[in-house]
């Protein structure tokens, strides 16, 4: 049984096999400069340069068979032949249009000198789906700005972050939206340094529905969350200490006092409560030996 169990294994990833090989890609050797080629599964061509690692692409360039775009990363430098083009290596602004497939565009993006300055993905009907935008500001902090839309094509989310330079960055910092439909705000985080500084909330009407400063005490943070109903009145009022923690994190609603823990019992009512264990223990006293029960029965019969 095991032997035809063993068989119909073998037998099944024998036939597996070239899906599978048929979904990795077929790629060349590593070049001395980090280069590399590729065959993709759906016919696609791709181009990428790695790192010193091998781990990951640090430029890549993948064309369909008709010479168009269907994905693009690009890098501070040309590290492609093909690259300094569509990445806008010279200095001007270089536009160009991706492709899901053959004729059925994908979005567009914008580089300058590697830099990705404007990105927009679109449905196979057209509309908006995401887009992202940088904004090059000459005496204040470059920023970059990410949106996503509803099916409607209104605005969805939306996150507006300082993006300085890499030895300059020390943790994300900005604002952060998300709306209803109707374009009601519905929530905003503002971040500094990496961190939570404040979280509001709204009802659909336009009240306020929370608001959560945060503050740091060394270590540790303070939460100061109020909460308020649709008319605007105030349902509630929480102060928590905790560990800072860094990262996004939604708003939670005003806790409840937790129950304080019981007492511990006094000394006396501990006593009482092992005394039943301490007499069990005098009384279980161990069995005499045979032999002592022996001389006793002697000494009684005489």
């Amino acid at each position: 049984m095991n032997t035809w169990r063993a068989g119909c294994l073998a037998s099944l990833l024998t036939a597996l096999s070239p899906a599978w090989a048929d979904d990795e890609p077929r790629c060349g050797p590593i070049g001395p400069t980090g280069q590399q080629r590729c065959t993709m599964p759906d016919g696609s061509t791709l181009q990428r340069a790695m790192s010193a690692d091998g781990r990951r692409a640090m430029a890549l360039l993948r064309r369909w068979a008709d010479g168009s775009l269907a994905e693009l990363r690009c890098a501070p430098t040309s590290l492609l032949p093909e690259d300094r083009e569509p990445c806008g290596h010279g200095g001007e602004l270089a536009e160009v249009t991706l492709y899901r497939e053959p004729g059925k565009p994908l979005g567009t993006l914008s580089h300058r000198r590697g830099v990705l300055m404007r990105q927009v993905i679109v449905n196979s009907q057209g509309g908006t789906v995401r887009s992202e935008e940088f904004v090059d500001n000459t005496l204040a902090p470059d920023r970059r700005i990410k949106r996503v839309y509803y099916p409607s094509g209104r605005l969805r989310h939306e996150i507006d972050l300082v993006e300085p330079a890499p030895e300059q960055y020390h943790g994300r910092e900005g604002v952060g939206r998300e709306f209803a439909e109707s374009g009601q705000v519905t929530q905003e985080v503002e971040w500094a340094g990496g961190r939570e500084r404040r979280i509001r909330q709204w009802h659909l009407n336009g009240q306020l529905k929370l608001e959560q400063t945060i503050r740091r005490l060394g270590r540790d943070e303070l939460r100061e969350t109020r909460s308020f109903y649709e008319d605007g009145a105030e349902a509630a009022l929480s102060r928590r200490r905790a560990a800072a923690r860094g990262g996004v994190r939604r708003a939670r609603p005003a806790a409840a006092p937790q129950a304080l823990r019981p007492a511990r019992p006094p000394a006396a009512r501990r006593a009482r409560e092992r005394r039943p264990v301490e007499q069990l223990t005098e009384t279980a006293r161990p069995t005499p030996p045979a032999q002592s029960c022996r001389r006793s029965r002697a000494a009684t019969r005489s």
